[in-house]
Parts: structure tokens; sequence; C-alpha cells
């Protein structure tokens, strides 16, 4: 029988502080829940979730849960009946708490459901999920296996590539350059851009960035420009460099001109 209390514990002693271990445990129930649902194959995990499983990195932790529906309503019914089926777990009853609220942030429309989560023994923990659609179908999702504390198996998942991850989060620092506050992505995109699919990557590029009419970049040239103007202002630098999001220790200086290296090498490609 599952002990939240004990799993909490665990996950701190390895590192974590309480409230990070908290969300880690509330994430990893709702992971295996998802995975063994009849919802397995109709959401895909995007964000801060799956980036600190494929880093390892516990700096990279978060409190937030990113999921996208794919081909499923975003009405408040169907929230509903997505939290209740998440309820195959023996000994783990998972629950909405609260009003399910919407989202409107820099680039992104969704919305936002707490849930709390009971074991056996009366020991609650609380998370909240940030729920969106899977709009551009043509960009495949892959299939990834979470480790998860309490399970040998894990939780295999759909979850967004890491081509499409790198071109979403270089999205919003087109759309929005040096006003973007979003500082933890640049530490993404450093991390991830020698580890990108070129097929995949073009794919992502057209999707997102140059058949979308909101933006202005139509091709990598476009792309490459616009980066180094914002790369070149010394106060979003600082910013960047500063930021409490900042999960790499790397010099701002190597994380910005591989960044920028990596865009022109594909422009150079004439991708």
């Amino acid at each position: 029988m599952y002990d939240l209390s004990k799993m909490v514990k665990a996950v701190r002693e390895s590192g974590y502080d309480d409230a990070d271990a908290q969300a880690k445990v509330c994430q990893d129930i709702v992971l295996k829940a998802i995975s063994e649902s009849d919802f397995s194959r109709s959401v895909t995990i995007k964000g801060g979730v799956v980036m600190r499983s494929l880093t390892k990195n516990i700096r990279r932790a978060t409190q937030d849960m990113d999921i996208d529906f794919i081909r499923y309503s975003m009405s408040d019914p169907s929230i509903e009946n997505f939290v209740e089926k998440m309820n195959c777990i023996e000994g783990i009853y998972i629950k909405r708490i609260g009003k399910i609220e919407e989202l409107r942030q820099q680039d992104y429309y969704g919305k936002r459901v707490f849930v709390e989560i009971t074991d056996h023994y009366g020991n609650i923990v609380e998370s909240k999920i940030d729920l969106g659609v899977h709009k551009h179908l043509e960009v495949g999702q892959e299939e990834y296996c979470f480790d998860i504390a309490f399970s040998e198996e894990g939780a295999s998942l759909l979850i967004n590539s890491k081509e499409q991850m790198f071109v979403e989060k270089l999205r919003s620092l087109l759309k929005f350059g040096s006003f973007s506050t979003r500082y933890k992505d640049i530490y993404d995109m450093y991390y991830q851009c020698d580890k990108l699919n070129n097929e995949k990557l073009r794919t992502c590029f057209e999707s997102y960035i140059f058949s979308d009419p909101g933006m202005r970049e139509n091709d990598i040239s476009d792309v490459v420009r616009r980066v180094k103007a914002v790369f070149s202002d010394r106060r979003y630098r600082q910013r960047v460099d500063s930021s409490d999001k900042r999960w790499l220790d790397d010099d701002i200086g190597a994380v910005f001109t591989k960044i920028l290296e990596f865009l022109e090498k594909n422009a150079e490609s004439e991708y």
C-alpha cells in the first residue's frame, strides 16, 4: 500500500527540497495514473517535468505540470472526466479541488486544474496541472518512459520531442524579444541544441514559426538576425545571467554563443 509521507521523505532524501519533493511525488503519481488510464495516448507531457527527466538534474525540478490533450476537448466537463479517469491506482485517490482556471500568459492559452491526492492512510499532497491542446498534429510526439519513484516499470507516455520543445521556446523568444521573462528557456535551449534531429527540426520550424502568420520570421536567416539582436541587449543578458531560474552554471557568453552558432549553422544549410 502506498504511503505518500514516506514517498515524499524518500524524494527529499535524494536531494529535493520539501516543496519540490511533494511536487515530484504528485507528478509521479499523475504520470503513472495517466499511463494506466484510457488517456495514455490522448495526452502528451511537456515542459519542466520532461526536461527534469531528460536532464536528470534536480535543479531543473519544477512544481508545475504541463499536459496537452490530443484530439480531446478542453471543456470543464471533459477535464473533470480526465481527472476522474486517473483513479486507477489501488490505494490512491485523486480529485479536483477548487475551480478550473483559465490561463492567459505571454504566448499560451489553457486551463489550470488543482488536484488533491490522498492515500489509504489519509496523507494528502496537492498539485496543479496546466492543460492545453496539441494543435500541430503534423508534429509527431515521442514515446518516453518516465522513471517513477514507486514503480520499477515506470510510466510510458507521449512527450513533446526535443525538437518541438526547442522551437517552441525559440518561438516565444522571437515573439517577445528582450521583454521575454522565460529565462529558464534559454538554458533549456542551450542544453538541447546539440541533441536535435535536423529533419524533425525542419518540420517544427515550418509549423511553429515560418507558417505562422503571427510571426515575422520567414526563414532561418530571419531567426538568426532576431536572436542576435535580443542577445545583444545588455540588460536582457544580465537578467538571464542572474535569474533564479538558472539551472546550469555555464558562462552566459558561452550559453548565448552556442545557441547562436547552432542557428547560424542551420542558416548556412539553407534550412
